[in-house]
C-alpha cells in the first residue's frame, strides 16, 4: 500500500512538472515566432554603416548623378549610414522620420533594383523556413488545448524546434552578401559597376534590430527544442468538459479500487 502511494505521488509529481513545462513552451515558443516574425518585417536586419571619401557632399552626389528633388532625400539616405533588410532598406528622412523603403526605386536612369547575390537570396529563404516550421509547431502547440495530442506527436515537435533553429540562425548570412559591399546601391547611380561609385570609401554591416530579434528566436527555439523530452501533453479543455478525467486522477482511482 505505501509502496503503490509513494508510486503513485512519484507520478503525480512528474506529471505536475510536465503540466509546467508544457505552459511554459508555450510561452517561449509565442515569444520566439514573434522574434522570428518581426526579425524578417523590419527593414533593419542590419545597420550598413558607410564612410565617404574625404571632401564628398552628399547633395552634390545627388544633384550630378541627376535625382530630382522629390527623389533627394532618398539619394542622401543611400549613401548616409542606414538599416537593410530581406524586403527593403531603412532611412531617415527629412530629419528624424523613420521609413522603409522597397528596394526597387525610382531613379535618373529609370525603375532600378539592385542585385542580390546567393548568399542574400539564401538568408532570406532560410529566414522564411524558419519562420514557417517554427510557426506550424508553435500552432500545433496552441490547439493541443482543444484537440487531442498524443506524446509521441508533441516529441516530433523537436524536430520542427531544431530546424526553425538552425534555419533562423542562418539568416545571419545576410551578413556575408553583398547588400554589406560598397557598390550594392551603385546601380541607382549609374548602370555601370561598382568601381564608378567613387564618392564611397567603405562599407560594413553591424548588427540592428532585425539582427537581434533573429539571434533572439533562435536562442528561444533552442530552449523551445530543449524543452519538449520534459513536456507532458494535458488533457483538452474539450476532453474535460465531457467529463473525462485528467490520467492521473484516473490512475489513482484505478489503483484505490485494486487496493480495495
Amino acid at each position: 500500500m505505501a509502496a503503490s502511494m509513494d508510486s503513485m505521488n512519484s507520478e503525480e509529481k512528474k506529471r505536475s512538472v510536465g503540466l509546467c513545462c508544457f505552459s511554459l513552451l508555450g510561452l517561449v515558443s509565442t515569444a520566439a515566432f514573434i522574434c522570428a516574425v518581426y526579425s524578417y518585417a523590419y527593414c533593419d536586419f542590419a545597420t550598413r554603416y558607410i564612410e565617404l571619401t574625404e571632401g564628398t557632399d552628399p547633395n552634390t552626389v545627388c544633384e550630378t548623378s541627376g535625382f530630382s528633388t522629390d527623389l533627394q532625400p532618398v539619394c542622401e539616405a543611400l549613401i548616409q549610414t542606414h538599416g537593410v533588410g530581406f524586403e527593403g532598406f531603412w532611412v531617415t528622412v527629412p530629419v528624424d522620420q523613420q521609413v522603409c523603403f522597397p528596394y526597387t526605386q525610382p531613379t535618373p536612369i529609370g525603375i532600378v533594383t539592385p542585385t542580390f547575390d546567393t548568399k542574400f537570396n539564401s538568408a532570406r529563404a532560410l529566414s522564411i523556413t524558419g519562420i514557417v516550421l517554427g510557426g506550424a509547431a508553435w500552432f500545433t502547440l496552441m490547439l493541443a488545448s482543444c484537440c487531442p495530442l498524443d506524446q509521441a506527436r508533441m516529441k516530433g515537435l523537436s524536430c520542427y524546434f531544431f530546424l526553425a533553429t538552425l534555419f533562423q540562425g542562418l539568416s545571419l548570412l545576410l551578413f556575408r552578401s553583398n547588400v554589406c559591399d560598397v557598390g550594392f546601391f551603385s546601380a541607382y547611380f549609374s548602370s555601370s559597376t561598382v568601381d564608378q561609385v567613387d564618392f564611397i570609401e567603405s562599407v560594413s554591416c553591424g548588427l540592428s534590430t532585425g539582427s537581434r530579434l533573429a539571434i533572439s528566436a533562435t536562442v528561444l527555439w533552442f530552449v523551445c527544442n530543449s524543452m519538449v523530452p520534459m513536456v507532458v501533453v494535458p488533457t483538452p479543455l474539450t476532453m474535460l468538459g465531457r467529463g473525462q478525467a485528467e490520467p492521473a486522477v484516473a490512475a489513482a482511482a484505478g489503483t484505490a479500487e485494486e487496493e480495495a
